[in-house]
């Protein structure tokens, strides 16, 4: 129905280029237009306060200039008619509204005000966001910052329509004293840039709204990104022969571990276990074999003074993880570029990829799993500018120049291979605790090893990665240790 919204979000994103180029027609294939459109957007946002909030609430809707302010002033007029006390904070001219929004304005006759002080700013308890849309970028005017500073202080519901202003839709880029959403309900169809990195938090609890367009919209348009469901990634687990046995489900091989970080190599090894290979080994320096053994017998677990060791290593493996409390000195420089020579597939993180920014190559195969500073690292070799905040443009620049599957870590991971570009839905603050990455990256050598395609393994292991965070959160995001995520991994894997 077009007066709905639902959380339960689509498996498919796209720019917010292709929204604004294709709502109108979207609108016409479905027998409609862009006022009715504008009407039914209001209308969704209408419905989410009014089912959220008592009709005793005070409702703020600030306004821009454009199409945003046209929903919300869409929103102010029917919740006046609801009962619902209302006042719209301009933070443009309203006689500059053109279209249907200088219609959903002259439709509207509640108050209007130009300056709010902090005293009439505490009585609101509903402040919608409707100042800029999917058309933005850059950076937000100064006096929208002066006010969205104020207002995102509020102990209040923030209710962004469409797009939180101050966010690129696209690329999801953050502009400075944004509108920090407590819900964002977004219209027609997901926006990519609202799904990944410091976005996120922005835009809160996501809604959609697809304004009964969506369907003729998906015809019409080929989604930039995926946003695969708990679902379809529960579909995708390997599965398990009754007569099947170890050495059938792969052998991974870990190299890292450098004198005095034995925990790192340590957590990725078991967690490939946990993922379900067959057999793990694990090439580490000598010095740390006692501790990475210890509690956990089924590692196989060789002390490495060299990298002429390796060979004999590599020949057994199925997959290498290489990387996880790797260091940076002699000995970490010649396993890496040891291991760089085989053919076998390979997950790279932590150190690996410091090592592999200072000599860039490209490989088949393989998996990079960087945050945004190893990223910067990785590309630090081009002399081509890059805009670091599109992570989006990141992730697929470095998938291209090292032709591997990329992971660029952080909320709402992305997954890119080419133009093959995944987001990731699940994980929670939780993650931000030391050791993660690597039991991530041991989660993905352990699909891979089992026989899963690198990209459809790499998006797998990101998902659970992210799912088992969630479900070791229950008993709390603070102290959460990258050890609790274990046997949540097994659980989800089944």
């Amino acid at each position: 129905m077009a007066n709905e919204y639902t959380d339960n979000l689509p498996q498919f994103a796209y720019s917010a280029q292709q929204v604004q180029q294709y709502e109108a027609k979207a609108a016409k294939l479905s027998g409609t237009d862009l006022s009715t459109l504008m009407q039914r957007a209001g209308t969704a946002a209408f419905r989410f306060i009014e089912n959220s909030q008592p009709k005793s609430s005070h409702v703020l809707i600030i306004t821009g200039k454009g199409n945003n302010a046209g929903d919300g002033f869409v929103v102010a007029q029917l919740c006046q008619q609801a009962g619902f006390s209302v006042t719209v904070f301009a933070l443009f001219a309203p006689e500059s509204l053109t279209g249907d929004a200088q219609q959903a304005f002259s439709q509207y006759q509640g108050a209007l005000v130009f300056s709010l002080n902090d005293a009439e700013l505490s009585q609101f308890s509903v402040v919608v966001d409707g100042v800029f849309g999917t058309g933005f970028r850059g950076e937000l005017p100064e006096h929208v910052c002066l006010c969205f500073d104020r207002i995102n202080k509020l102990p209040v519901t923030r209710l962004a329509l469409d797009v939180p202003s101050g966010i690129n839709a696209t690329t999801g880029e953050v502009a400075s004293s944004a509108f920090l959403a407590t819900e964002t309900i977004t219209f027609i169809a997901l926006k990519q840039g609202l799904l990944s990195g410091s976005a996120k938090r922005f835009v809160g609890t996501l809604l959609l709204a697809d304004l009964d367009v969506g369907e003729a919209f998906k015809t019409l348009v080929t989604p930039t990104s995926n946003y695969l469901n708990h679902q379809t990634f529960m579909a995708a687990r390997p599965l398990r022969a009754l007569d099947s046995y170890k050495n059938a489900h792969g052998h991974v091989l870990l190299i890292g571990g450098n004198r005095g970080m034995a925990g790192a190599i340590r957590l990725a090894a078991e967690a490939a276990l946990r993922a379900g290979a067959g057999l793990v080994s694990v090439a580490t320096h000598p010095d740390n074999i006692a501790s990475v053994l210890q509690g956990r017998f089924e590692l196989m677990v060789h002390g490495v003074e060299s990298a002429n060791e390796l060979s004999s290593l590599m020949k057994k493996a199925s997959v290498i993880v290489l990387g996880p409390g790797l260091g940076q000195d002699a000995w970490a420089k010649a396993l890496f570029n040891c291991a760089m020579v085989t053919e076998l597939p390979m997950v790279v993180d932590a150190d690996g990829l410091n090592c592999l920014a200072y000599a860039p190559r490209r490989k088949s195969n393989w998996v990079l799993t960087p945050h945004l500073g190893e990223a910067r690292r990785l590309l630090s070799h081009l002399e081509a500018s890059l805009n670091e905040n599109d992570r989006f443009a990141v992730a697929k620049k470095i998938s291209h120049e090292y032709g591997a599957v990329t992971v660029l870590k952080g909320p709402g991971s992305l997954i890119s291979e080419g133009e093959r570009i995944n987001i990731n839905r699940s994980g929670c603050a939780g993650m931000a605790s030391a050791g993660m990455g690597d039991v991530l990256s041991g989660i993905i050598g352990g699909l891979i090893a089992q026989g899963v395609e690198a990209f459809a393994a790499t998006n797998l292991a990101v998902y659970i990665h992210g799912l088992a965070v969630e479900q070791a959160a229950q008993d709390g995001e603070k102290g959460m240790l990258a050890g609790d995520l274990f046997e949540h991994i097994r659980g989800i894997l089944g």
